[in-house]
């Protein structure tokens, strides 16, 4: 990754590459379009885009990708899956103000998806949208007394009715850093204020907490499930940021974010590199009564190898053991051929085939390996599969179509810290 030099002057600049950089006091250093990294005085240790402002894409460099097809590639998924036909778009306007993403295979709306909206519209620079869908959750699913304060209903019908009052921490996390980054992009206080709101309430001294106050880990949920995880959840670039950007409970974030990628380390199989859908804080999968496949690794679990490739990329500050992780996960599936979707923890009783979503996942994973010669060909491989894959249409784009599209961004060099 590239480097720069420390800027000790308020008004001084310079350019890495393409991009100026300017110093905005002694430890902070943003893009010429406002994208934010730094402090200085950690660059020497770790090299990940925080530090450097490099978000070149591996498209480029591995698989000779020009911007312009880049940017073409970012136009088509925007298209299809925010402005297509009924067959292909999951953001649909309201008409007054608001929007959502609609869960085209259970027919409703979750909180994963409003979450997933936000952050890809933020990094889009797509602000219409973005308000749209933060009103639409603001008025029917933002919970603001009692027990759940700060949380948000996981799960609403299309006219707004809740239909689950209970939470999906992961939404909580991603609403949270799209409204930082947004107050950051487009320089509205507004999204900070309810991003600091919602900080400042996963907290809640004891059970009730998004994640569980012994254990520094997120929960599968505050209340009913505090007890164990989702690997899934384990979001550590995004809690390292609360960490620093926090107005409240900073000590707690900063353990947090020491434990959640030490879990999420935990949570990926020693031989195979897969995770389980659900876990316990050992990282050992966790079985309950409602899901015969919470020990498998299903379609919760292949989230995390873009969890961590983000992480990687984005921080560097726990390559050695995400390289690990890296490797185990990508030689797995190039023993299987990139062929099944579905597995137990330890890689038997393979089923299904190979997801779009896996496809984007497992190649943002490859970050890990971008400094071992050695796996230059899987890396392209699995660059390939994801750039080359069709959006998806059907009844069942939504999840994999969605979670598919945040790794392009992150693989086209989109996705910014703000």
């Amino acid at each position: 990754m590239k480097r720069i030099f420390k800027v000790w002057c308020l008004a001084a600049c310079m350019m890495t590459g393409t991009a100026a950089i300017t110093a905005q006091n002694n430890n902070d250093y943003y893009d010429k379009n406002g994208g934010y990294f730094g402090p200085s005085e950690e660059l020497e240790t770790y090299g990940g885009a925080y530090y450097t402002g490099d978000y070149t894409s591996p498209f480029k460099t591995y698989l000779g990708k020009t911007d312009e097809e880049i940017q073409a590639k970012l136009d088509e998924l925007w298209n299809h899956y925010f402005c297509g036909d009924r067959n292909s778009k999951v953001y649909y306007d309201t008409g007054s103000n608001g929007a959502y993403i609609y869960d085209t295979s259970n027919n409703d709306v979750r909180s994963e998806g409003m979450s997933y909206g936000m952050m890809i519209c933020v990094q889009t620079d797509h602000k219409e949208e973005f308000d749209k869908l933060w009103n639409w959750t603001k008025n029917h699913k933002w919970i603001k007394s009692g027990s759940w304060d700060g949380y948000f209903a996981w799960q609403n019908s299309t006219d707004g009715a809740m239909k689950d009052r209970n939470n999906c921490p992961d939404a909580e996390v991603y609403i949270m850093m799209s409204l930082i980054f947004a107050a950051n992009r487009w320089h509205d206080d507004s999204y900070m204020q309810d991003a600091q709101y919602i900080l400042k309430r996963c907290w809640k001294d004891g059970t009730g907490s998004l994640f569980n106050e012994s254990q520094g880990v997120i929960t599968f949920q505050p209340y009913n499930a505090y007890d164990f995880s989702d690997p899934s959840y384990d979001l550590p670039a995004f809690v390292d940021l609360f960490a620093r950007w926090t107005e409240t409970n900073k000590d707690k974030w900063k353990r947090a974010t020491t434990a959640t990628r030490s879990h999420l380390y935990k949570s990926s199989h020693p031989k195979t590199g897969l995770f389980s859908d659900y876990n316990n804080f050992d990282g050992t999968p966790h079985w309950v009564s409602y899901n015969n496949s919470a020990t498998k690794y299903m379609y919760d679990a292949m989230r995390c190898a873009m969890n961590f490739g983000m992480d990687y990329y984005l921080f560097g500050v726990d390559a050695g053991r995400q390289q690990e992780m890296a490797k185990r996960i990508i030689d797995f599936f190039e023993s299987d051929g990139y062929t099944h979707a579905r597995f137990n923890w330890d890689g038997t009783d393979a089923s299904e085939s190979y997801t779009l979503g896996q496809m984007g996942c497992n190649a943002v994973a490859c970050y890990a390996l971008m400094d071992l010669p050695e796996y230059e060909e899987s890396i392209k491989t699995n660059l390939r599969m994801a750039w080359n894959a069709k959006p998806m249409t059907g009844q069942y784009r939504y999840y994999d179509g969605l979670v598919h599209y945040m790794a392009m961004l992150h693989l086209c060099g989109s996705f910014r810290i703000w």
